[in-house]
């Protein structure tokens, strides 16, 4: 059981960069729901219908609505935010939107500081510069009261 807690804390984390980073996301068939196996046969058991991981595949749909949403996810300009140590943060503007995405791969709590005071969408939490990072956490984050920015549906 811990091991799949970690396994699907990551891949949350890793799911967060897929979505936001330039190019179409691709799932591995049956990640969205937690589906396990590391080697043949069992890497392509049968889908567990029924048997889904809901807190995955709520992550999943989330993640699909708001690159649906939100034109930066799709099109916009990458930017390096920050890189180093187990943060990874970057942004994505188009058409004056911007949207960031912000991992914490590591064990100790981080932050980040943004320009802007943002919404994470993941979460609802709202930041007005600097944006914490606990151990094992992604932030999808959009300014708030910026000319134009709407909110994802």
């Amino acid at each position: 059981p811990e091991q799949y807690a970690l396994g699907r804390a990551r891949l949350k984390l890793g799911a967060v960069v897929l979505f936001a980073f330039p190019g179409s996301p691709m799932v591995y068939y049956g990640d969205e729901a937690g589906m396990e196996g590391v080697e043949d046969p069992f890497n392509r058991r049968t889908f567990p219908w029924g048997r889904e991981d809901g807190e995955l595949t709520a992550w999943f749909t989330t993640l699909g609505r708001a690159r649906s949403a939100l034109a930066p996810l799709r099109r916009g300009e990458l930017r390096w935010l920050r890189a180093e140590g187990r943060v990874l943060a970057f942004s994505r503007a188009w058409e004056g939107k911007t949207v960031a995405a912000a991992v914490n791969a590591g064990d100790t709590p981080d932050a980040l500081t943004l320009s802007w005071p943002s919404r994470d969408l993941l979460s609802g939490e709202r930041f007005s510069g600097e944006v914490s990072l606990p151990p094992m956490t992604a932030r999808l984050l959009f300014p708030e009261g910026s000319g134009g920015q709407t909110e994802p549906a």
